[in-house]
């Protein structure tokens, strides 16, 4: 392709990059409307959801060593210190809760489209793939 036919032929030019664009985006939302894609946004959600019960079940581990060496300094910590420390095992002890619960309504969300879009002689394999034993 040379200027010169780039120059005469610009708006074929311009229109099949807009019919690539319009393509791309066609091809990419059929894929998602898809069995196959809409399991693969489950299982990206469900890696999500068990990254952040396991970051908030570290920070509960940290409120309770923060915690207990509070209580073993307790004579020369202001209670204050112990009553803030003890709420905010609390807190993340409900934020932990409610990150398991997520859990759990992701992988149910991912058991229901596997039984309900893949054939029954699939179905064993891909839950082993997409839905690990709890750790």
């Amino acid at each position: 392709m040379t200027l010169e036919y780039a120059i005469k032929n610009w708006a074929l030019l311009v229109a099949a990059v807009l019919i690539a664009a319009v393509l791309v985006f066609v091809l990419y939302r059929i894929y998602q409307d898809s069995a196959v894609g809409r399991l693969h946004s489950a299982a990206r959600l469900l890696a999500r959801r068990v990254r952040e019960a396991r970051s908030a079940g570290k920070v509960v581990e940290q409120a309770v060593a923060k915690g207990a060496r509070l209580r073993a300094r307790a004579d020369a910590v202001k209670p204050r210190h112990c009553r803030e420390a003890s709420e905010a095992l609390e807190d993340a002890q409900a934020l932990l809760k409610i990150a398991d619960d997520q859990v759990l309504i992701a992988r149910n969300d991912v058991r229901e489209l596997i039984i309900e879009d893949f054939p029954p002689n699939k179905q064993p394999g891909m839950r082993s793939k997409y839905l690990p034993e709890a750790n």
